[in-house]
């Protein structure tokens, strides 16, 4: 009786409810298939509530760690101080360009009419303007080449590890060629291991980072480039982040092109070429000329010409999506010249794989 009674008790409250909120019929009340506890509904729905990152966040350091590089971001919290520091950067880049005139200007000029290029010195410009071309054709991906490395010789490596450790697996690095000069391009450094074994580069880049969110979440974070900025920032931040990340397969590239372009006979004619003050032809249009492209060396073969002419490995890559549940931990995010410079890491929901990434986006 005293339980039917509680039951009772229940039924008028809930029906007092009802009709406090101008619903009449309980009847026609649509009943949700959704049968989660309350506490997981209200993280999933802060999950998808819209927020505001800015790039002059901070975060707990920017300093190089015992694992990472230190963080360099140039993020400026007002517009005007972004102004000035574009000012300063054009101002060095110009005292940078007199320098090298003047030095240029200063170099005795060599009599031509009198004092021509020799043979051996038109083949060796020759053979250098081939190896710069041809180069930078074939990223790096060569684990042996990263750890030996010189920061400085790269523009930026911001949280990126000093070294592959040596319990890693499956190890995926994509950088930029040496020789290449453009920056911007998506550079990497992913490998995989045990959750374990993964903690401190987790905890690592927990200090480094700005903002940690999913791919997810990422789509309902809007970036606000400056904090005096008075136009509605609409840009999600998950336009910025990387789409795909790179694995790099056992097949070493093909090689076939560059060791035409060095051969004997190439070098010779363009030599007779230049001797005879004739436009050098393309490679392409020289008399029974073959496309390079139709022979594939063999692995050992291309591993060997590599090894020679690069210095380092390059292989065949392949694109992975990352998914929406793939954490990202933003170092930097950094707005200069109408573009966004982002770098972090990304990790798998199961923690057994890192990614490091670093790429510009207009």
């Amino acid at each position: 009786m005293e339980s039917l009674m509680k039951v009772t008790g229940i039924i008028l409250v809930a029906t007092i409810l009802l009709a406090n909120t101008g619903i009449i019929d309980a009847k026609q009340l649509p009943v949700s298939a959704d049968s989660r506890p309350l506490s997981e509904k209200i993280v999933q729905s802060e999950r998808i509530t819209p927020r505001v990152v800015m790039p002059y966040m901070e975060s707990k350091s920017l300093d190089e760690t015992e694992l990472s590089y230190a963080v360099h971001s140039v993020a400026k919290k007002t517009i005007n101080e972004q102004v000035i520091q574009e000012r300063e950067v054009e101002s060095q880049m110009r005292a940078s360009i007199e320098d090298h005139n003047r030095n240029i200007r200063s170099t005795p000029k060599r009599d031509f009419t009198q004092n021509p290029y020799t043979r051996e010195e038109i083949e060796k410009q020759i053979i250098d303007s081939i190896n710069f071309s041809e180069s930078i054709k074939y990223s790096v991906n060569d684990k042996a080449y990263y750890n030996r490395i010189d920061v400085n010789e790269i523009n930026d490596l911001s949280g990126f590890p000093k070294k592959i450790p040596s319990f890693a697996k499956k190890v995926d690095i994509h950088l930029k060629p040496p020789k290449a000069i453009e920056d911007g391009g998506y550079i990497q450094v992913s490998f995989v291991a045990k959750p374990s074994e993964l903690k401190p580069y987790i905890e690592d880049a927990e200090n480094h980072a700005k903002v940690i969110l999913t791919m997810g979440e990422a789509k309902q974070a809007f970036i606000k480039p400056y904090e005096d900025i008075r136009s509605n920032y609409t840009r999600a931040l998950s336009t910025i982040l990387p789409e795909q990340w790179i694995e790099v397969t056992n097949t070493y590239n093909n090689m076939y092109q560059y060791k035409m372009a060095l051969s004997a006979e190439n070098i010779k004619q363009k030599v007779d070429s230049v001797q005879a003050q004739k436009p050098m032809m393309m490679d392409s249009e020289m008399p029974n000329a073959k496309p390079y492209s139709d022979k594939i060396l063999s692995n050992n073969e291309n591993k060997a010409l590599q090894k020679k002419y690069l210095g380092y490995y390059s292989f065949k890559e392949i694109e992975r999506p990352f998914t929406e549940d793939y954490k990202f931990y933003i170092f930097k995010f950094d707005y200069r010249y109408g573009g966004y410079t982002i770098a972090g890491m990304a990790v798998n929901p199961e923690q057994t794989r890192v990614i490091y990434f670093i790429q510009t986006i207009r």
